[in-house]
């Protein structure tokens, strides 16, 4: 049984078959290493899926073999959960195992590594690391050291769970989406899962404060950020391209939204995201429209909490604000 690969949601591809040659010519093509193979036992099944939304990627492997090999700086974050079986695998001077329920760092981003899997099941997660030091706090377009793992594994058998609950929520909720239908919420799944990475594990992506951050934590330097914020509210933006607008390091926005608002610069720019909402809703035509589908435009998939969000603002939950259109 040799299947060719099969198109999926959000840019999607599968593939299954039982030919070692064609599971073995697949990893090659898809990730350019060089690759080991035993013959797996007869009729034993090869899969594989990968699905991609915006900036960031879930893929799963299922090997019934034992196989090795080696490959070249990867140029993305990427997190392996086992979820069957066991693997090896060796980066610059860390060699690590890690058997089912283990969650680790693959690789230094922009470091060689190899390594060797028996008999596993896997799912791995990729995002930019330039993604995840601008969640960090990294100005934009500075040049920086490449981002390192200090630690390849989480930092407690908590955060290991915590990193495995939201890869769920957000395959469950954002990568079945229709490819394009809600780039916001993509970009916010994105970013979910970049923080998820900098709670979850020991990086030296986060920049160290420096005298400037305080000094720029200025009301003017709050009110450029509002007005970059209110005129782009559909813009995948981030704090960095904040930062960007109001020039001034991240680490200023974030001090002077605190001391001048009250809030936090990301808090700021999901209420404004929530107006935009409610004045959709309000001109929404309720035969045609969703409240799921207004909500998904600006960003908020999670129903249970945008409506909790939009009663708090607004009084009323949104179903009721839809109606009366």
């Amino acid at each position: 049984m040799a299947h060719q690969p099969q198109t999926g949601p959000s840019g999607g591809q599968s593939l299954l078959t039982t030919e070692v040659d064609v599971a073995r010519d697949w990893l090659k093509a898809a990730y350019g290493t060089s690759l080991r193979m035993r013959t797996p036992a007869p009729h034993s099944a090869f899969r594989y899926s990968r699905t991609t939304a915006g900036s960031l990627s879930l893929s799963t492997l299922a090997l019934p073999t034992e196989y090795s090999y080696a490959t070249d700086p990867l140029g993305a974050v990427a997190i392996t959960h086992v979820m069957g079986g066991r693997m090896t695998r060796e980066c610059q001077d860390d060699a690590t195992e890690a058997v089912p329920g283990d969650v680790l760092a693959i690789s230094q981003p922009h470091l060689p590594y190899a390594g060797r899997v028996f008999s596993a099941e896997l799912r791995a997660v990729t995002v930019p690391p330039t993604l995840v030091q601008e969640v960090a706090g990294r100005p934009a377009g500075q040049k920086t050291r490449p981002l390192r793992f200090t630690r390849f594994t989480p930092v407690s058998p908590a955060m290991a769970d915590h990193w495995k609950r939201t890869v769920d929520y957000v395959e469950k909720s954002v990568l079945a989406l229709a490819p394009g239908g809600a780039p916001l919420v993509v970009d916010a799944a994105a970013r979910l899962l970049a923080a998820t990475i900098l709670a979850a594990f020991d990086t030296d992506a986060r920049p160290e404060p420096v005298l400037a951050d305080t000094r720029d934590a200025t009301s003017e330097t709050a009110r450029r950020t509002v007005a970059f914020i209110e005129s782009q509210p559909q813009a995948e933006i981030g704090l960095a391209d904040m930062a960007a607008a109001a020039g001034v390091t991240p680490r200023a926005v974030q001090y002077a939204f605190r001391r001048h608002l009250g809030t936090t610069p990301m808090a700021y720019l999901r209420r404004v995201r929530l107006a935009q909402a409610h004045e959709d809703l309000v001109a929404a035509d309720p035969a045609r429209d969703t409240v799921t589908a207004l909500a998904a435009r600006w960003g908020f998939h999670h129903q249970g909490r945008f409506a909790a969000a939009y009663r708090e603002v607004y009084g009323v939950p949104p179903r009721r604000t839809l109606a009366a259109t």
